[in-house]
């Protein structure tokens, strides 16, 4: 059990190594399959001894060998990020297709999480066939029932999508309602509403925080597409004993 969660972990960190070439090819417009990586300061080439995830950055100290300049926190927090979601979803089981389903969808999370906290950003290069991948995978495999899984869709999307109309655009962005959609199918009606209910209450404590702290006010974007990542993947863990606890404060 040691070397395969030590093993799930190194390959966690490879994919969030691969999700950080995404994450900032996607956003300068380059090719996510070509071309081979550079330091985004000096531009030169980074060798393959210096691209192992994690031990490459703390080998190097966060900065480039040729240029000295500082490298982004980005790349070890995401690959420890998605080291750490892998080891979670292998521990918790399911079966082997479950896991490897969980495995595609937490990477496509940690996508829109950092794009978001980044660019202020939900963008359908990463929601749009990660909406494909759940309700392929979720009907595939039979994890809960085709009615919930478009149900869910439905109306998760059609919530931001009614926000978006009476704001006209100024509460939430297109790109609320294909990540409410994605919710939905990748975690079904009921676990999806707790998704959302999460995901507004870590974005309220976080919003008042900052407030209290002075370093935002109540015109302050937020980048919420962030939260709603945080509770898919909460829930997606821990959601039927997270709705049996609460459901036991009352029963």
């Amino acid at each position: 059990m040691v070397w395969s969660t030590l093993l799930v972990f190194v390959a966690g960190a490879c994919v969030g190594s691969f999700l950080n070439v995404v994450i900032f090819r996607t956003n300068e417009g380059g090719s996510v399959a070509r071309g081979r990586s550079r330091c985004r300061a000096c531009k030169g080439l980074i060798g393959v001894g210096d691209l192992v995830p994690v031990v490459s950055y703390l080998l190097l100290r966060g900065r480039c060998r040729s240029c000295k300049s500082v490298i982004s926190w980005q790349y070890p927090a995401v690959e420890i990020a998605t080291a750490v979601l892998f080891v979670v979803a292998y521990r918790l089981g399911g079966g082997e297709l479950v896991v490897l389903r969980n495995w595609v969808f937490v990477s496509y999370l940690v996508l829109i999480f950092v794009y978001d906290l980044r660019y202020m950003l939900i963008i359908d290069q990463f929601t749009i066939p990660a909406m494909i991948f759940a309700i392929i995978l979720n009907l595939w495999l039979g994890v809960m029932p085709a009615w919930s899984v478009l149900a869910g869709g439905a109306v998760l999307s059609g919530f931001f999508w009614i926000q978006f109309a009476l704001s006209k655009g100024t509460w939430v962005g297109g790109g609320d309602i294909r990540m409410g959609a994605l919710m939905g199918f990748m975690l079904g009606l009921q676990h999806g509403l707790v998704a959302l209910f999460i995901a507004y209450v870590l974005g309220a404590v976080v919003g008042l925080a900052m407030m209290a702290s002075g370093k935002a006010t109540r015109k302050t974007a937020v980048p919420f597409g962030s939260f709603l990542a945080v509770g898919t993947v909460v829930v997606l863990f821990v959601g039927r004993p997270l709705i049996d606890w609460y459901l036991g404060l009352f029963l």
